[in-house]
């Protein structure tokens, strides 16, 4: 155990050298295959449970967790890794939620305005509306799986919701992951690295975009 522990601090000290040093292609490559063989060495843990971690708490972006599953494990079981993890994140928080809301803390969180918007959006809008929502990176996801919760909504139909929404969503995130892994493979920043840069760079601006107009009309909806 002590040996292993020992291990990582190298692995960890390598990667801070990296860091502080100047940035080449070269070494860009050698800090992703530092990251990866520290992210491998905890296998599913990691890979299912630093998405799970993120969507309860949304300190990282989840689609940097994906791209390091999908160099990881390959695209196929990256993807499913991540989509399992964010997933039972999500049906976690609504659970939590849905016990909150039958106590005072819930009682109080209902009564501020921007919670009281999205709820009302939440139980007046069609839950296709939702999937369209969620599936949006850079939506407020968050704070509609929080609102849910508190809503009077049932779990089968948060679950269909939840499932249909986080796989198309992830798959909007596949660009970013696919840059890691063809700039790891070749060993240069190409066209092809381009090419996937610019797909994902339309995809954020999307989300950010379409995301923002969401969160703007969710919050202006009238409150019950």
């Amino acid at each position: 155990m002590v040996e292993y522990a020992s291990k990582q601090r190298g692995e960890t000290m390598e990667i801070l050298r990296i860091l502080a040093d100047d940035f080449t292609v070269t070494d860009f490559i050698e800090f992703i295959e530092k990251v990866r063989d520290i992210y491998t060495s905890f296998g599913m843990v990691a890979a299912v449970g630093l998405p799970l971690f993120e969507t309860l708490v949304p300190v990282l972006p989840l689609f940097l967790m994906l791209a390091f599953n999908i160099l990881s494990y390959g695209i196929f079981v990256g993807y499913l890794f991540t989509y399992i993890g964010t997933s039972i994140g999500t049906i976690i928080i609504f659970f939590i939620m849905r016990y909150l809301s039958s106590n005072k803390l819930g009682e109080k969180r209902k009564n501020l305005p921007k919670v009281q918007a999205y709820m009302n959006w939440i139980e007046n809008t069609h839950p296709i509306l939702h999937i369209i929502v969620l599936m949006i990176p850079f939506s407020p996801a968050y704070l509609i799986n929080y609102s849910m919760g508190l809503s009077k909504m049932k779990f089968s139909t948060f679950l269909i919701i939840t499932l249909v929404s986080r796989a198309i969503m992830l798959i909007g995130c596949i660009p970013f992951g696919m840059t890691l892994i063809t700039l790891y493979e070749s060993g240069e920043f190409g066209g092809v690295q381009v090419m996937w840069l610019i797909i994902m760079g339309v995809v954020i601006l999307l989300g950010v975009v379409f995301g923002q107009i969401a969160n703007n009309k969710i919050r202006s909806s009238k409150t019950i």
